[in-house]
């Protein structure tokens, strides 16, 4: 008998199959997570590198008024969460990817981490596609700019200006400063003086005035480089007014210090200026800080017509202003000033010191010290004069000496004598006629502010350069020439290598000299509104002219002599917005011996041509212009340099082929110009210059037929070309044989490159390549990256491992290296017997998330050694920047920054037993979320089993003296060091005598900057000093106990200092800006024996330290007295601000008479500001701003014998008091007599805004005088 089973038959070998395939992808998955781990970072530092740009658009539009769009706000939202959400998961995948005990990998977490980050990678990625739209600001905003900001003005209401104080570095340190920089006593003094004036609120309009030549110029530049430094303005912006004022050019210059970039797209005086007017009236809402320069005034500036809010009576309004003039009278009747400072000669042994310092050894010889002694007597103090008088006199001999002083008058009725005319009339006639020619081409051009580029064209196109056969030549003999007149003081030195400067006292000299030598120029002044007004004989002898702002254009000048025009119709005149001013066909008619011409707001029709008598015209230059057709200008047969440049064109036409004695062609920043006709660039066989930046780049390829546009590859008919500027975004249309070996300066830009960082260099190479690109080895990019000295690389995923092998020569004159997004890297540099990177001077490195060192090996002892700037960032497996070995060959370091680098253990690996490190020129710094990092110099990776005589990697200080000095440094700044206690020893304090700002943030570990560290015999005996820091920043640092700890010889026993900020160990003499948050340990700020008695301190914030108990005591405020702001927020156990328990005040000092603003928020236990009624303590002269809110146990603010003192609050806000019954108290039997009438004279804005217990504004009964209230009550 059989029994059979209903079950079907499965075979074993099916079992196993089905099991696999529900085995393979968990395993496959478990397995892969460590790919899986590597590609979620790699895409999580491409998006957060673009969310990066994007964020600097975003910027750059608030800073332009713009709305930003929906889409770009969402896009942002969800990138930054993508970014934290991956970020999490990794770092949650790391604390948990191990079992039993560490000893296993755990499975299942590997595989739940892999599925989850694929699904994430894909969000991320796409995220990162998404963000290509927004490439510009236009991408990310609303159509139109944001509404203007409402001003009070407008309606009709009185405007209060900003109530916040111009903060102010202390007299002392600017001293210090000013003297390191080589700067005068008296100079110093008056800067001085003007931060002082800056510093008043009282005080909108500060002006310094005096002679011509006496350095009022050279002053502002000093003083704007000192707050720019110091930070003491949020915005800072200059410009140059001069004789013949340009409205478009001073809105321009204050809209670069604004970075109001929209303003380079507005063309009508008008726009521009409503555009600046609203920018800084959001800056005034925002209760922003912006100075605005206006140097050399000769007479009043119609501000509204520049577009600075000001009033009727031209008083600027919501910003301060700093101007200089020659003429006290400009200054006080024309603008309004507050404060104007006269500015005189130097004393007697500042003008020696200064003429020693320019003439040298020289003036200490018997034979030339009567002679010195006889100059400074001519000079009279006045800077200009010394300085002309020792350059001519620096190498001259003695008898040229006294023959020169022979001729001059001793200058003695300043203005009105002939000494200055002396002076540059002998410099002047002892100069060559070449060079005679380029200063006056300097004089008529100064103007419009041309750079040394448009002087070559201009002196080129004139033939000024004798025996110069190309514009290479022309540019080396310009250069040549330049610094010969600076020699001579004729020009004055710029710290723009591409610009120039002349005095206004050289202009006027100049301009009437050649009238005397037959070669006449004419600068039409601003208050001549027509060229027809001037005499026909001037028009008719002169040679060059300049007009800087016509207004209407004859139908014919009649200049026969003329051979250089420059003309300008910036102008808001005219009766067309948006449009340009047509010049009439016969215009040019009787300017046939007209050489150079440069139009800028011309609108070009097509026929007749306006241009059809310049037969003899080389040079023509249009800026901001429309055209017809181009194609006019192809007649002008002997034209050898053509610019066009922000003008409106579409297309390049055939007929500019005909322009065959072409040298230099621009196009540059013409965003229209899509077409250039197909043989038009191969039949400029002469031209050495071509210029197309931010312009065309719709280039053919090679192979492309019928052609459609220009190919790269008819530049190779251009024998004699040596300038290029060039976009190419599409890599395929580089033609493999294209011949640039022979370029000298160049910018070449090779796909969708972005970059952060700007940097001039005259050879510039910008690749950014997808992984199928293999230009990189062809020739004729590997002849330009040799002599490159800026390179910018992205994307480079196909590269050797390391960046030195690209060149094979070592990139001898590379200067700026900037290497982003390169997964392939591992190396910046390895072993190579060449001196690769000997000219470097800065690298920055970005999201290279393979990059294990900057260099490995041996390398050659010439590698690196001029280097100044090094930043690294998002790279994640780098953990030391440079060896030891390497540091010391470093001497000239300026800067470090490394962020985001989350394996960096150390930034100097010590591979050497040499001991101390010092980097004598490091200034700045910057060390931000590097949370593994616990030393600045750490051990090897594999250390020997010898200890080194450093003791490296077992010091508890980050900075530790015995290992490294930093005698140069300015700025440290340190975020998110998680692994960090402690950031200085005792030793390493010494060594920062110039440190000017330290900033600790984020540490979860910190708990002290300063620690005494056992085991090193180092006894302080000693205040430790900072005796140059003005600004200390201390936030969320976790562990926090002191700022200094000291070791008790007692073994595991520390003195806390019973959780004081600062004790009598520490002194800072010149702090002036202190901010604490997030130390909840503290207590205390001050000790009673903390040295702060010549304290300048002038701002305290404390936020968040919720352990704190008193703010400022009796001892401490009398020390405190040039504090100007003082906020405190969110400090829980906080019962009173001024602990005034028993009498503390000497009568000497005034306390707190310099405050003006005083902000108290979220004080949950504040019963009193005061424990004590302040009055005969305390003085409030000044305070103008005191915001309360959120105090709930707070049932009054003011004691009625206060308020007298209160002389200049505008604005009083109190808000959310839930037990405030009262703003004014009653006295507290002071046995004083109290007024019956208590007035708030300058208060402007009171709002009372939920205080549920209120019952009375006083309790006491009396009067209260309000004069200019605009009052907000809400409840």
């Amino acid at each position: 008998m059989s029994i059979e089973c209903g079950l079907p038959t499965v075979s074993v070998w099916q079992l196993l199959k089905e099991a696999y395939n529900l085995l393979k992808d968990p395993v496959v998955y478990a397995m892969s997570s460590k790919s899986f781990f590597d590609s979620l970072k790699e895409e999580v530092g491409k998006l957060e590198n673009e969310a990066r740009r994007v964020e600097a658009l975003a910027q750059a539009a608030r800073n332009n008024l713009r709305n930003l769009n929906e889409v770009f706000t969402e896009w942002k939202k969800r990138a930054d969460k993508a970014s934290e959400d991956a970020r999490n998961r990794w770092e949650a995948f790391e604390d948990s990817k191990s079992c039993c005990y560490g000893r296993l990998p755990n499975p299942y977490c590997h595989y739940k981490f892999s599925t989850e980050a694929e699904a994430e990678i894909k969000v991320i990625q796409d995220l990162a596609q998404e963000s290509i739209r927004f490439r510009g600001v236009d991408d990310i905003c609303l159509v139109g700019p944001a509404p203007a900001p409402t001003s009070a003005r407008r309606e009709g209401k009185d405007v209060v200006q900003p109530t916040t104080a111009a903060a102010s570095i202390s007299s002392a340190s600017m001293s210090v400063k000013l003297r390191d920089r080589g700067v005068f006593e008296s100079r110093a003094s008056m800067i001085r003086n003007i931060m002082d004036a800056l510093a008043d609120n009282s005080k909108s309009v500060v002006g310094v005035y005096g002679m011509g030549g006496v350095g009022k110029s050279t002053l502002l530049n000093e003083v704007k480089r000192i707050l720019s430094e110091g930070k003491l303005f949020d915005w800072v912006a200059k410009a140059d007014v001069s004789k013949n004022p340009d409205n478009e050019t001073i809105q321009g210059e204050i809209a670069a210090g604004l970075e109001l970039t929209d303003m380079e797209t507005k063309k009508i005086i008008s726009v521009r200026a409503e555009l600046l007017r609203n920018r800084l009236e959001k800056e005034e809402k925002e209760k922003k800080k912006v100075l605005i320069i206006l140097d050399n005034l000769w007479e009043g500036l119609d501000l509204n017509k520049v577009g600075i809010p000001c009033g009727d009576d031209n008083k600027a309004r919501g910003c301060k202003l700093l101007l200089t003039s020659r003429d006290l009278n400009v200054l006080q009747r024309g603008m309004g000033c507050d404060k104007a400072f006269p500015l005189g000669g130097l004393l007697e042994e500042e003008a020696r010191a200064l003429f020693e310092r320019l003439v040298g050894d020289k003036v200490h010889q018997d034979e030339f010290r009567p002679l010195v002694n006889e100059a400074l007597d001519r000079c009279a103090g006045v800077p200009f004069l010394i300085i002309a008088m020792a350059k001519r006199f620096k190498n001259a001999k003695s008898f040229e000496w006294k023959d020169a002083l022979s001729k001059m008058d001793k200058f003695v009725d300043r203005e009105n004598n002939g000494l200055i005319g002396d002076m540059l009339k002998w410099s002047y006639d002892k100069l060559e006629p070449e060079v005679k020619a380029l200063l006056r081409l300097c004089v008529v051009s100064s103007v419009s502010k041309p750079s040394l580029d448009d002087l070559v064209r201009y002196g080129f196109g004139l033939g000024l350069f004798e025996q110069v056969g190309s514009l290479e030549e022309a540019t080396n003999r310009l250069r040549s020439h330049i610094r010969a007149l600076q020699a001579s003081a004729l020009l004055l030195d710029s710290e723009d290598v591409e610009g120039f400067k002349i005095h206004d006292l050289v202009c006027e000299f100049v301009a009437s000299v050649s009238w005397r030598d037959h070669h006449p120029l004419l600068m039409l002044e601003d208050k001549v509104k027509s060229v027809t007004e001037l005499p026909k004989d001037k028009l008719k002898n002169c040679e060059a002219m300049c007009f800087p702002n016509m207004k209407e254009l004859p139908q014919e000048l009649n200049c026969p002599e003329l051979r250089i025009l420059l003309l300008s119709t910036n102008d808001d005149s005219l009766p067309i917005p948006d449009d340009y001013l047509p010049i009439p066909d016969s215009y040019f008619n009787s300017m046939r011996n007209l050489m150079v011409l440069n139009l800028i707001g011309i609108r070009l029709t097509c026929s007749p041509s306006p241009f059809q008598s310049l037969v003899n015209l080389h040079a023509l230059c249009f800026q901001d212009c429309s055209f017809e057709d181009v194609a006019i200008l192809g007649n002008l047969k002997g034209l050898q340099i053509l610019s066009i440049v922000d003008s409106e064109i579409q297309r390049l036409p055939k007929e500019i082929g005909q322009l065959v004695e072409l040298r230099l062609l621009e196009l540059s920043r013409c965003s229209n110009l899509e077409i250039i006709e197909p043989g038009v660039l191969e039949s400029l066989t002469n031209l050495e210059e071509l210029y197309m930046e931010h312009s065309f780049d719709q280039w053919n390829a090679v192979e492309q037929t019928p052609a459609t546009n220009a190919s790269l590859i008819e530049l190779n008919n251009m024998k004699n070309l040596r300038t290029l500027y060039v976009s190419i975004p599409n890599p395929s249309a580089l033609p493999r044989h294209l011949d640039v070996e022979k370029l000298t300066k160049y910018k070449i830009r090779i796909g969708d490159a972005w970059r952060w960082s700007v940097y001039k260099g005259s050879r510039t190479l910008e690749l950014e390549l997808n992984s199928k690109s293999d230009i990189l080895w062809e020739k004729c990019i590997q002849s330009v990256l040799c002599k490159t000295n800026d390179l910018f690389l992205k994307d480079l995923n196909r590269i050797e491992q390391s960046i030195c092998r690209l060149s094979q020569e070592g990139f001898p004159q590379l200067k700026h290296l900037e290497v982003e997004d390169s997964s392939s890297l591992h190396y910046i540099l390895d072993c190579s017997s060449l001196p690769t990177f000997k000219a470097l001077e800065s690298l920055l490195l970005k999201c290279l998330i393979n990059l294990e060192k900057i260099c490995h090996n041996r390398i050659s002892i010439e590698s690196f050694s001029t280097l100044k700037v090094v930043q690294v960032e998002s790279c994640d497996k780098i953990e030391v920047l440079f060896p030891r070995s390497v540091v010391r060959r470093l001497p000239y370091l300026e800067k470090i920054k490394v962020k985001g680098c989350r394996l960096m253990r150390g930034i100097v690996e010590a591979d050497d037993g040499h001991g101390k490190l010092e980097l004598p020129k490091l200034r700045v710094l910057k060390l931000h979320e590097l949370p593994n990092i616990q030393n600045f110099i750490t051990a090897c990776s594999a250390p020997s089993s010898s200890t080194s005589n450093d003791q490296v990697g077992t010091q508890i200080a980050f900075l530790n003296g015995r290992q490294v000095a930093f005698p140069s440094l300015e700025t440290l700044e340190v975020n998110g060091l998680d692994n960090v206690g402690f950031m200085f020893s005792p030793s390493v304090v010494k060594s920062l005598a110039n440190l000017r700002k330290l900033a600790v943030n984020n540490c979860k570990k910190m708990k002290a900057i300063i620690m005494e560290e056992e085991g090193l015999g180092v006894e302080i005996s000693e205040t430790l000093s900072f005796p140059m820091l003005t600004d200390l920043l201390l936030t969320n640092l976790g562990r926090w106990t002191s700022f200094f700890l000291k070791k008790c010889r007692s073994p595991d026993r520390v003195q806390s200092c019973s959780s004081v900020l600062f004790n009598r160990e520490v002194s800072f003499p010149f702090l002036d800006s202190l901010t604490i948050e997030g130390l909840l340990n503290l207590k205390e700020i001050w000790s009673d024996e903390s040295p702060l008695e010549s304290s300048n301190l002038r701002s305290l914030k404390v936020v968040r330290c919720e352990s704190l108990l008193k703010v400022i005591s009796s001892k401490s405020l009398v020390k405190l007295h040039k504090l100007q702001t003082l906020s405190i927020n969110d400090c829980s156990l906080v019962q009173e601000i001024f602990y005034l328990e028993g009498p503390s005040t000497n009568g000497d000092v005034e306390t707190l008479s310099e405050l003006t603003t005083l902000e108290l928020n979220k004080l949950g236990s504040l019963r009193r500001i005061w424990k004590e009624n302040p009055s005969g303590i305390v003085s409030f002269h000044k305070l103008q701003e005191f915001k309360l809110d959120g105090c709930d146990k707070l049932e009054f603010i003011f004691f009625p014998s206060m308020v007298n003192s209160l002389a200049q609050p505008r604005d009083l806000t109190v808000s959310n008091c839930k037990k405030m019954e009262a703003i004014i108290a009653e006295e507290e039997r002071l046995g004083m007599e109290i007024s019956k009438t208590l007035a708030f004279s300058m208060l402007t804005n009171l709002r009372l805004d939920r205080l549920e217990s209120l019952k009375c504004f006083s309790r006491r009964k009396c009067k209260i005088n309000f004069f200019f209230l605009l009052l907000k009550i809400f409840v």
